[in-house]
């Protein structure tokens, strides 16, 4: 259902739409993690460690997915906020034939560079190699429909409809626990059975979001792809891809740096990280939440009205922080026995879950304002802002390995350092006002689309 967020109570509709969006990331990390959980408890912790290893670079493809999307979304956003809908068919379909052409080009590539990617970029150890092959691949098949998945996503989220999205992961979801089950648990199809459950589930979420995008939304009447609207997505969605594509590139960096240190610490690593993304979702689900309300009210001249959603943002964002930091902190080592880890391996990741657990605030105040900038259209400066955030990272994790200071725990210390620089960095940038100038369209209803060039 479309939702126009340029009146009402603002925390409220930021609140409301913010809670579907956590609910789905949730569920869409939950088939993840019991992916990782099923894969441990009936294969074992090298298949384990098998999977996890492809998770940096399956991060990488989605984050082409899911950074060109957010330039549709920006788009498909302001579009409506300035109450130009008769428009919309037309950007909604250039949007899915953008990533659907994005899709098919990815999915090749991957499937021509796993080998390479695996054993060169990652140096996954031999004898992990051919599960984290077979897994790989079988995911990169996939790949098309989570492109058009996260398409028809961010479009319906930039008209307010964030419900629609966690429903048909719900399905998804529920869809891919039972047949992880039955293809490793009960057919003994090994890591090639998880792989063909997500590959399943894919699938089934983009058709069924594809089928209720139209109920809304039917295709534009004549040209179904007009070029300037896609040069404008691209425009504000390839920084944004670029930014998760480093953000990606930097968990490879990470994940080698990891592999150096063992079996024990690679499933740690694992499972710390898939414990970490459920706790980011609560964020992420404020941030695209403030992005869309940013989109809508920037494209109905309401600049006010952004400013009150960040205010509103930051409080939620905080609160929902602390509580989650006394949970993580608390209940660390349970969240690690669900991987049926024992011994250093448990050790290691209940280090870096309660590491993380002590610096969330500074990441749930940072995401926020880089909600305002990316809901503007300030995305190229908002990518730099997290390129930033990983890039300490990195250099501080290997530099710290190389002079003997940090050990296997160089892939999280330096976290919260890269956290405090990005938010000084996207404070400063809201401060200064120049997001207000990057509104891709107004409030008028009349203006026709930018003719073909």
């Amino acid at each position: 259902m479309k939702k126009d967020m340029t009146s009402g109570v603002v925390w409220k509709q930021i609140l409301l739409f913010a809670l579907p969006v956590m609910a789905g990331n949730v569920l869409q990390q939950l088939y993840i993690t019991v992916d990782g959980i099923i894969v441990g408890k009936y294969i074992g912790e090298a298949a384990l460690s098998s999977v996890g290893l492809c998770q940096p670079l399956t991060m990488f493809w989605q984050a082409i997915a899911i950074g060109t999307s957010i330039g549709a979304g920006v788009v498909v956003s302001q579009y409506f906020g300035a109450k130009r809908k008769n428009e919309l068919p037309l950007v909604i379909d250039t949007a899915l034939t953008l990533l659907a052409i994005l899709g098919v080009v990815c999915t090749v590539l991957a499937l021509l560079t796993s080998r390479f990617f695996l054993k060169v970029l990652l140096g996954v150890p031999e004898h992990l190699l051919g599960e984290s092959l077979i897994y790989y691949r079988i995911f990169a098949c996939s790949m098309f429909f989570c492109f058009l998945y996260n398409a028809a996503s961010f479009v319906l989220r930039g008209v307010g409809d964030s419900n629609s999205t966690m429903y048909f992961l719900l399905v998804t979801t529920v869809m891919n626990i039972g047949l992880d089950l039955l293809f490793v648990a009960v057919f003994h199809w090994g890591v090639a059975g998880a792989a063909v459950a997500t590959l399943i589930a894919q699938a089934v979420c983009f058709a069924v979001s594809y089928w209720y995008l139209r109920r809304y939304f039917a295709p534009a009447e004549g040209r179904h792809f007009d070029s300037v609207l896609c040069r404008l997505m691209l425009k504000l969605g390839i920084p944004a891809a670029t930014q998760q594509c480093v953000v990606a590139l930097g968990n490879i960096a990470m994940q080698r740096l990891v592999n150096s240190f063992g079996q024990a610490s690679i499933a740690a690593y694992t499972a710390s990280q898939r414990v970490d993304s459920f706790v980011f979702f609560p964020i992420f689900g404020y941030q695209t939440a403030l992005s869309n309300f940013t989109g809508q009210n920037i494209g109905a001249g309401k600049l006010d009205r952004v400013k009150r959603g960040l205010v509103a943002t930051l409080i939620m964002a905080a609160v929902t922080a602390l509580v989650i930091c006394v949970l993580l902190y608390t209940l660390a080592p349970n969240l690690v026995s669900f991987f049926s880890l024992t011994g250093e391996a448990s050790r290691r990741g209940i280090l870096m879950i309660r590491f993380i657990a002590k610096f969330f605030i500074v990441f749930a105040v940072y995401m926020s304002f880089c909600g305002v900038l990316q809901g503007a259209g300030d995305v190229a400066f908002q990518s730099g802002v997290s390129f930033t955030a990983l890039f300490t990272r990195a250099v501080l994790g290997y530099v710290g390995v190389a002079v003997g200071i940090l050990g296997y725990n160089a892939a999280w210390v330096p976290t919260p350092i890269g956290w405090g620089i990005a938010l000084i960095m996207a404070v400063t940038r809201y401060i200064s006002g120049r997001w207000k100038t990057k509104a891709v369209t107004k409030a008028k209803a009349a203006e026709p689309l930018p003719e073909q060039e």
